[in-house]
């Protein structure tokens, strides 16, 4: 059998179970979910007790969060579904092929971890760069954009893929670039001038971060992370007051 077929079986296994899961509503961890997203894991690191309350109280939409959605839409609104088995075939071609939000699914230790990075690189099978484009006025590389990153390195190589050549490359792009559809390939482009290595360049309105992936990193990160989930601890808030100061929590959260 082929490395694309049994890379797929693999994906498709993982899929079942997470449907059963839905379907039996046997769900172990917080809030009654059945799996962990990553874009949770990375806010986590930012506020975790933020994230409980945006599951307790329901989320609120911010002037950033706003920003960021639309901006995503238009980095990938040009691309182009593909049936899954036509994606993996094109992953283990012989040509680079760029994936656009690609659904990843994988088991870490016993629980489901998903989660959408905005593209990825691959190359014979192999990921080569998994893009990660933040829209903030500040080009800082915070601590919880790498830990997403991260987490999508830990879902690729769980799914069977060779992350040996992984780097990820963090974006932090001006909020007016969100209508530009050249965003994307001008970072390509810039980073293919760069080269893959670690390191980090600035580009107009926008900042690259090159980082090699760590799994050692990521499964520390991950797995302080997923003890929340677990019920194994309670949520620590962030030790950042200037963070408190401008959360849309911040009334609701000194109540609890």
């Amino acid at each position: 059998m082929s490395d694309w077929k049994v890379s797929l079986e693999n994906f498709n296994a993982i899929l079942s179970e997470l449907r059963q899961g839905l379907q039996e509503q046997n769900r172990k961890l917080r809030f009654n979910k059945s799996f962990v997203i990553a874009s949770d894991v990375a806010s986590q690191f930012y506020c975790e007790k933020k994230v409980e309350m945006q599951y307790l109280l329901g989320r609120v939409e911010t002037e950033a969060m706003s920003i960021g959605t639309a901006a995503h839409e238009k980095l990938t609104e040009d691309s182009v579904k593909v049936k899954r088995q036509e994606l993996w075939q094109k992953i283990y071609g012989p040509q680079q092929v760029f994936a656009l939000e690609m659904f990843l699914l994988a088991k870490y230790n016993e629980v489901l971890l998903a989660g959408k990075p905005d593209s990825v690189l691959f190359a014979s099978g192999f990921p080569l760069v998994v893009f990660e484009y933040k829209f903030s006025q500040s080009s800082v590389d915070y601590p919880s954009y790498h830990v997403q990153a991260e987490t999508y390195g830990v879902l690729l190589e769980n799914m069977g893929f060779d992350t040996s050549k992984l780097f990820y490359a963090i974006v932090v792009a001006d909020p007016k670039t969100k209508g530009s559809r050249q965003l994307r390939q001008f970072v390509v482009l810039s980073l293919k001038a760069y080269g893959l290595k670690e390191g980090a360049f600035s580009v107009p309105d926008a900042k690259i971060y090159v980082v090699k992936f760590n799994r050692e990193i990521a499964n520390k990160n991950l797995n302080w992370a997923l003890a929340f989930w677990e019920n194994s601890r309670k949520a620590q808030l962030t030790d950042n007051p200037n963070k408190c100061l401008r959360c849309e929590y911040k009334t609701d959260c000194q109540k609890t």
